[in-house]
């Protein structure tokens, strides 16, 4: 998902929410050897880490000293950081770092740059806003300690889910999120995650729907609706290095029922998704598979593209002629199939004869 720093409020979350949240940054940050320090005068937990700086000749490890302060109005005062400076002077670390929820007071800031030059350690100061420009970049973390909107959380747990346990979504899920979530918050794989799981699962949630009557193909069309205007490329770049090698392992759709099924079998699908295994006729530590999707919606198709990334493209006033198009494979004749598949669709008028 997409976050703003506005998005960061640290007045919503616990001392000890923030002081987690510190340590999880830190990790982001590719610091190791983390180990916590609990207790204290003020109560706190302390975070222990290193830090290798490498260069041609040498990796250098670093010591660095954490402090997280929680404050939810005002600024940080000198007795607040006093403890730990004695306790930097004791351990004698590379650096010390007071990361902030808030900010110094002029007071603290002054004491701090008048001791530093007698020190052997160099002091950081991270505050409050320089932590929320850092944190957007990892939207994750985020999601954990201040999604509080109840469809945002639910998407970060699905979504979790399904890269842990491979659970998948069910219809359920998928339209609590689609037709409540803040779409505007959503990055490309998220929507990439929400078309898959949709398109991949159609055939299993209309066999359904023959119990529980509660599947709807417009579930989708809030999200389509919003891609109009989101997607802007016209181009499926990450495809071209695959496009002579893959094979279908199977799918759903429009292809599917141009060429194997019966007349009276075909539901005039707008769309088709497929499960491609790439570089099949390589070595086969170069195997992967991947998913491709084509949906046509109102006056536009879509194409996605999913191997280790989403990628999609938008087609504009798009037309029969137009399939032709497709990134996919397709037959020398497809224009002339499909449009005799739509034909199928089209509902003849009884011709009314009138006698005298």
């Amino acid at each position: 998902m997409r976050y703003k720093t506005a998005d960061i409020k640290f007045e919503e979350i616990t001392p000890r929410g923030f002081e987690n949240l510190c340590y999880d940054l830190l990790i982001k940050f590719n610091f190791h050897n983390l180990i916590w320090r609990e207790g204290g005068a003020d109560n706190g937990r302390d975070i222990e880490a290193n830090y290798n700086f490498i260069n041609p000749i040498k990796k250098i490890e670093t010591k660095w000293f954490f402090e997280c302060k929680h404050y939810n109005s005002g600024g940080v005062p000198p007795n607040d950081i006093n403890s730990k400076i004695t306790w930097a002077d004791a351990e004698n670390p590379d650096y010390l770092v007071f990361v902030l929820s808030s900010y110094l007071t002029n007071g603290a800031r002054t004491w701090l740059e008048k001791i530093e030059s007698k020190k052997k350690y160099k002091i950081i100061i991270i505050e409050g806003e320089e932590i929320k420009n850092r944190l957007v970049q990892y939207p994750e973390l985020i999601e954990a300690y201040f999604s509080q909107n109840r469809y945002e959380k639910l998407f970060a747990d699905i979504k979790d889910y399904k890269v842990k346990f491979n659970i998948k979504p069910s219809i359920e899920f998928l339209k609590e999120i689609i037709n409540n979530i803040d779409l505007t918050k959503l990055d490309i794989e998220d929507f990439g995650f929400l078309l898959i799981n949709f398109y991949e699962q159609f055939d299993m949630f209309i066999s359904r729907n023959n119990h529980y009557d509660d599947f709807e193909e417009s579930n989708i069309y809030r999200l389509l609706v919003f891609l109009k205007t989101f997607i802007k490329s016209e181009k499926l770049s990450t495809f071209e290095e695959y496009k002579n090698e893959y094979v279908e392992l199977g799918g759903t759709g429009i292809f599917e029922e141009i060429y194997y099924a019966d007349d009276n079998e075909i539901k005039h699908y707008n769309f088709q998704f497929y499960h491609l295994h790439l570089n099949n006729r390589k070595d086969q530590k170069y195997w992967k598979v991947a998913y491709y999707l084509f949906v046509i919606f109102e006056d536009v198709a879509f194409e996605l593209f999913n191997d280790e990334i989403t990628e999609m493209r938008i087609i504009k006033d798009f037309n029969p002629e137009k399939i032709k198009d497709l990134s996919i494979k397709k037959s020398e004749n497809i224009v002339e199939e499909y449009k005799e598949y739509l034909q199928k669709f089209v509902i003849q008028k009884p011709l009314i004869k009138i006698g005298f």
